[in-house]
């Protein structure tokens, strides 16, 4: 019962039901009898061995609204001050409220109904769900559990503020002594009320942050980082902001108000709501130029240039440098081919220079083939006051390239200026000599990028391939190859068209652009088909030895596995069940194999009934759509689904292995060699996840599983979304879960870090570093929000490895990455982290699980094929579908 009761209700956890979410319950357990690890756990010191419930606020379980004190006279009773006091007295007691601002705690308190009720009437009963927050106005209740009194509350008091955060049953009954009258706010309206304001702030902020042109050209992660920077500040009428003279670093934007602006004395203008000031300080630190007095109550967001650069990792203006830069590139056709890495060089390498208004930027009969410039900031004009280029302008690439000996006439900076700049050779060396060829590779790349075979492969063995791609001319009529003979080369229509011929049969036509072959770069197989040249036709050419020149035999192993399973063509009748691997709520896994390929799969069954009762629909199309998107080595893989009249059907990558939970209790204190592993896996995934704007929202060692090889791998998106922004909704597991997304305040893809950073910890330390001795959500979210991180005497972190923690448990989202996932990546603590190492499983794992040998079950099960519905229809016995109607029978059109 919150902050009434001192009793903490154990949450037992029945390890035999698995929740349909959890990929979990596809995995083999074991138990490493005799195993040579070490436990480096200090004599008497043990991990919890219970595991963590299913994430709260699911939103598959839908809150009940079961009505608190049925018996009350509810009504929209006017609050007086007397009222409103004692409310706000009630409300500062309660961490909840703490951490709101004054303006969501006054539209709360306007929310409050005013309840009346009966002598011995029951208000909440233990066990029984509930919705409100109380606070008591008039008369006296008592506090029972298990029918005895344990507390007496009287007017001022409150109760059930848990139930503003999450759907759990009471843990304790509150009955009326006397007739009572009570203020209350149920969980809906409280939520709403929180949600309200920040969306509505955040939505305001990022339209001022959008009208302020140094702030357009920042990427959506850096917005957002922006936004959570931001400030607001009120002032008073006549109250003075900034003087001029003074060296300022903030950087204001008038949210609400009039301010007046003033030089020497003189006045220059006034400024209203969406006007803004001081962006040289926020830039370049320079001392005002004007004093800005509010002229009225006046609102503004500030930014200061400390916060920014703690947020994107640098100095802003370097930022802004950069993002000009890029976004010039991205406006020039003959660089917006430019790989990352070229761009990044390149970037990297621009000389910055400032020039102040009517200063000369480029001297007249300077040779145009001899510097690259970009206009970073400003405007330059020539000498008859024509504006020649601005921001974003580049000038110099084509006349590098074509050695072009024609001069500039000067040019004049207009205002304050930045251009950055590069001198030939080093344009032409990262560039590689020849501009046609960087558009042609970037076509190329952007093929091979959507070629299954290559989905596995890292950002740099992909270029590298580019590299080895012979032209090969063909005539029209030409055979490229027949079908049923061996194959060796994996082919890319640089021009003309192809026609693919099964059995004299023309099939279709492949056009420019477009691929064919990749499956001999792999497997021994022969052409499944003739390939001839409709036109004359030039391809770019991948052979084999070439591949393999760049693949290790251990990639081209994992590479031709991971081909295996995506298997479009599979259909139900093909699988045949081998066992249940486990259950849920909504329905079972088990354990399949193709008939005749034998390749091992995970079915997950999800029964239509408990869809339609808890209305699931969305939930299960969301989870598929993001399945749909990844593909990745460490991220659990969806092959297929499937529907009948019963069921839906999720076909997915078999991981053999332990969940890391279990692993890390056979690690004991994970080193810190061994944590820097698992982390800088899960921030590979992260990469993954965030790049497609997937936020995951319950990263914790029970879902991620350690495979046969010791590597991990994300299971479970059945908490996942995708965001553009903010989200609100309330989800996660609470000792893993962040402030923002406690409180409602929105989050985004910053709320994944933070539960890495209590990973980490945990790993290190043996238990999380908030609540590792709580079972009470409302007191784990208690310690989270106070953010206390301590460290026990026994653990050893390294100062690195304090730091990183402590940057990703920084209760502002915007400093967790640093300002990106490369400079997460680049952390101190992760400096030595062989990241492609990591990609291509090469790095030696800290634990190897060892898998039962399943040989016998698959062979009985192949032996003693069984309808695969009648299997599954036993294992679900008890669900009849007799009468079953779906509510709305189409919503399951993509699956």
């Amino acid at each position: 019962m919150g902050s009434c009761l001192n009793n903490k209700q154990l949450e037992e956890h029945n390890l035999e039901n698995l929740d349909d979410g959890k990929i979990e319950s596809i995995s083999i357990k074991n138990v490493q009898e005799g195993s040579s690890i070490h436990k480096s756990f200090p004599p008497g010191l043990e991990r919890k061995s219970v595991k963590k419930k299913a994430p709260v606020g699911d939103k598959r379980l839908e809150d009940s609204f079961a009505r608190d004190a049925p018996d009350a006279i509810i009504t929209k009773k006017l609050k007086t001050p007397y009222d409103l006091q004692m409310i706000y007295n009630s409300l500062s007691k309660h961490f909840i409220f703490k951490n709101l601002t004054k303006e969501q705690q006054d539209l709360i308190m306007q929310e409050m109904k005013y309840y009346s009720l009966p002598e011995s009437s029951f208000i909440v009963e233990q066990g029984k769900p509930g919705n409100n927050f109380f606070v008591i106005a008039a008369g006296k209740v008592e506090i029972l559990v298990n029918g005895l009194r344990v507390n007496i509350l009287v007017p001022g008091d409150s109760f059930g503020e848990m139930a503003l955060l999450q759907d759990k049953p009471r843990s304790a009954s509150v009955k009326t002594l006397e007739i009572v009258n009570l203020w209350g706010v149920d969980r809906v309206t409280f939520r709403q009320a929180v949600q309200a304001i920040n969306a509505t702030n955040y939505a305001q902020n990022k339209t001022f942050i959008e009208t302020v042109p140094m702030f357009q050209i920042l990427t959506p992660l850096q917005k957002e980082l922006l936004l959570s920077s931001i400030s607001i500040m009120n002032y008073s009428e006549t109250q003075k902001i900034v003087n001029e003279g003074e060296t300022g670093d903030l950087f204001y934007i008038i949210k609400e108000g009039t301010v007046s602006c003033t030089r020497g004395g003189t006045f220059l203008r006034n400024m209203i709501a969406g006007e803004y000031f001081g962006e040289q300080a926020l830039l370049y630190g320079t001392p005002r130029t004007a004093t800005i007095t509010a002229i009225s109550e006046t609102k503004c967001l500030v930014i200061g240039r400390e916060e920014l650069t703690k947020a994107l990792g640098s100095q802003f203006s370097q930022i802004i440098y950069r993002n000009s830069i890029r976004m010039a590139f991205d406006r020039c056709k003959s660089l917006r081919e430019l790989t990352d890495f070229q761009a990044k060089t390149l970037v990297n390498l621009m000389k910055v220079t400032t020039f102040e208004a009517n200063d000369v930027v480029i001297k007249a009969g300077t040779k145009k083939n001899e510097q690259f410039y970009v206009v970073a900031n400003g405007k330059l004009r020539n000498n008859i006051n024509q504006i020649v280029a601005d921001i974003f302008s580049a000038l110099g690439e084509n006349e590098i390239f074509n050695d072009d000996q024609g001069v500039y006439d000067e040019l004049i900076a207009v205002e304050r200026v930045d251009i950055a700049s590069i001198n030939k050779e080093d344009f032409k060396n990262i560039i590689g000599g020849n501009i046609d060829k960087l558009t042609i590779d970037g076509e190329i790349l952007k093929v091979l990028k959507k070629v299954n075979l290559f989905h596995s492969l890292s950002q740099e063995k992909i270029k590298t391939l580019v590299g080895l791609l012979k032209i090969q001319e063909y005539q029209e009529g030409e055979i490229i190859f027949f079908q049923g003979v061996p194959g060796d080369s994996f082919y890319v229509v640089k021009s003309g068209r192809v026609e693919v011929i099964k059995n004299d049969v023309i099939l279709r036509t492949i056009n420019k652009l477009d691929y064919f072959g990749e499956r001999s770069i792999l497997f021994n197989e022969l052409r499944t088909a003739t390939i001839k040249a409709q036109s004359k036709v030039e391809c770019w050419v991948l052979h084999k030895s070439d591949f393999f020149r760049v693949i290790d035999e251990r990639m081209r192993m994992m590479l031709q596995k991971r081909i295996q399973l995506q298997d479009d063509n599979i259909t139900l009748d093909d699988l045949i069940i081998i066992k249940k691997l486990g259950h849920g709520m909504f329905g079972n896994v088990f354990l399949s194999a193709h008939k005749t390929k034998k390749n091992l799969y995970a079915l997950k069954t999800i029964d239509r009934k408990k869809i339609d009762n808890e209305k699931v629909q969305d939930s299960l199309i969301l989870e598929r759509k993001i399945l749909m998107q990844l593909n990745h080595m460490l991220i659990l893989k969806l092959i297929k689904t499937f529907k009948d009249h019963k069921r839906l059907y999720f076909l997915l990558e078999y991981v053999r292995g332990q969940d890391l939970f279990d692993v890390i209790r056979e690690l004991g204190l994970v080193s810190d060699k061994d944590s820097k592993f698992y982390a800088g896996c899960m921030i590979m995934i992260f990469e993954h996840l965030h790049e497609r704007d997937i936020v995951y929202r319950d990263l914790k060692p029970e879902n991620v599983m350690v495979d046969e090889e010791g590597y991990p791998k994300l299971i479970d998106f059945g908490t996942a979304r995708i965001v553009e922004g903010r989200t609100y909704t309330m989800i996660g597991t609470p000792h893993y879960m962040a402030p923002e997304v406690i409180l409602g305040k929105g989050y985004g893809i910053s709320a994944d870090y933070w539960s890495l950073g209590i990973m980490i910890y945990e790993f290190i330390c043996g238990g999380v570093p908030f609540g590792e001795s709580e079972s009470d959500s409302y007191a784990i979210y208690e310690k989270v929000l106070e953010g206390k991180i301590t460290y026990p005497s026994y653990a050893n972190p390294t100062p690195d490895s304090k730091k990183f923690i402590d940057q990703l448990l920084s209760k502002n989202p915007a400093l967790r990455s640093g300002g990106s996932i490369e400079n997460l990546k680049s952390n101190t603590w992760l400096k030595d982290t062989d990241w492609e190492g990591l990609f291509e499983k090469k790095i030696e794992p800290p634990y190897i699980p060892v898998i039962p040998n399943l040989n016998w079950e698959i062979e009985k099960a192949f032996k003693n094929i069984r309808n695969i519905s009648q299997v599954i229809s036993y294992e679900e016995r008890g669900s009849s579908y007799s009468n079953y109607k779906p509510k709305n029978p189409h919503w399951d059109e993509e699956f």
